[in-house]
């Protein structure tokens, strides 16, 4: 029997990619019959999903829990929720698809005897390695390790992130990757409509240690860019934006380093900046450089364990250099000022393999495989 109902359960729906990926993939699913069911807490983040008769969403109302990360709190107050769905459901034709690599909804599912697929968007280890609470990432950790196994499936969405997994699931069987069904008709038919490209060094994403903005200040600080005119735009929100202004001030690099805030649609902003940098120590995959390569930025990547690696196919589609590595950075964003045409090639072969992200095949090939569990 195929899926009639789908429960997507995602608690802290966040600001950033996976927002995207799980719009395609409802709008994707209600297109095929599928009823979902989406189980979050966030109700601003969700403006950017369409009103539909086969879409229920069901916000949890979240207490907080002193001490606990806020991703916890929010799975401990999901419980109810999920618990209560799933006992109105048949486990013949519903199943459900957790898009926060958590314990919790194995858990209700297995005691329910619900067949249950589990993402996984980051590196399980480098993710304890640059952790600022090790306490938590240790115990998550740990949860990952026992819990994992009773999934009945794990999808990740990078090649590097599949492998990562394989010292937590005995049954190998158990892991594949599924690219992010990010790039939609619209996304393309934006890319189309050309923007006066300006010397704007570009990045996006979480304010966050993992994204390792503080290490890019530095780095175009040390290169020539600003003495050719060149600023540095920094578009996201998060927990250490004080000490990235306060790093902003105290370099006094008010003029060529800008904090933007974060905004659901960067469109313009890809468009007309020269260079895009993901300075990350880990990645799942990292979506912004997809829509990066598509407005046309140059893009350049940190060699994390997974993810940025993959899009740029191994440097073929765009700079590459070591975590941390600030002089290596600072040759390559130089080298991109004084002569770009090399950077422009590997732009245009990026672009050229960006439908391995497409958001219809790759919601396809999500659906095939969360079929191909349910009727196991």
């Amino acid at each position: 029997m195929k899926i009639r109902n789908l429960i997507i359960y995602y608690p802290s729906f966040e600001s950033g990619g996976v927002e995207k990926i799980i719009k395609n993939l409802i709008e994707y699913f209600i297109s095929k019959g599928i009823k979902i069911f989406l189980i979050t807490s966030n109700k601003e983040n969700l403006k950017i999903i369409k009103k539909n008769k086969n879409l229920k969403i069901i916000i949890i109302k979240n207490n907080s829990y002193t001490y606990l990360p806020t991703r916890l709190s929010s799975s401990i107050n999901s419980i109810k929720y999920l618990y209560c769905v799933l006992r109105q459901m048949n486990n013949s034709d519903t199943i459900v698809h957790s898009m926060q690599s958590n314990f919790v909804p194995i858990i209700i599912s297995k005691l329910l005897n619900f067949k249950i697929v589990i993402r996984n968007s980051e590196d399980p280890v480098e993710s304890v390695k640059y952790s600022e609470n090790k306490f938590f990432s240790y115990l998550i950790f740990l949860l990952r390790f026992i819990f994992y196994n009773f999934a009945d499936f794990i999808v990740t969405n990078s090649r590097g992130s599949a492998k990562s997994l394989e010292i937590f699931v005995f049954n190998k069987k158990k892991i594949s990757h599924v690219y992010n069904p990010y790039l939609t008709e619209e996304m393309i038919k934006k890319s189309k409509k050309k923007v006066k490209k300006r010397k704007i060094v570009m990045t996006a994403g979480r304010l966050t240690i993992q994204k390792n903005f503080i290490f890019l200040i530095d780095a175009f600080k040390k290169s020539s860019l600003i003495k050719k005119g060149y600023i540095l735009n920094i578009f996201g929100k998060g927990y250490l934006e004080k000490k990235i202004k306060s790093k902003i001030k105290s370099e006094k690099l008010n003029n060529s380093v800008f904090l933007k805030g974060w905004s659901n649609d960067l469109t313009n902003e890809y468009k007309k900046s020269k260079i895009f940098v993901l300075p990350s120590l880990y990645e799942g995959l990292g979506n912004v450089l997809i829509e990066a390569i598509n407005y046309g930025a140059i893009t350049i990547a940190t060699n994390c364990k997974s993810g940025p690696k993959e899009i740029l196919m191994n440097g073929k589609g765009g700079a590459i250099f070591p975590i941390n590595d600030t002089k290596f950075l600072v040759k390559i964003l130089d080298d991109i000022a004084i002569n770009n045409g090399l950077a422009q090639r590997k732009l245009n072969i990026a672009k050229k393999n960006l439908k391995r992200f497409n958001y219809k095949s790759q919601s396809k090939k999500y659906l095939n495989l969360l079929n191909n569990v349910l009727i196991k």
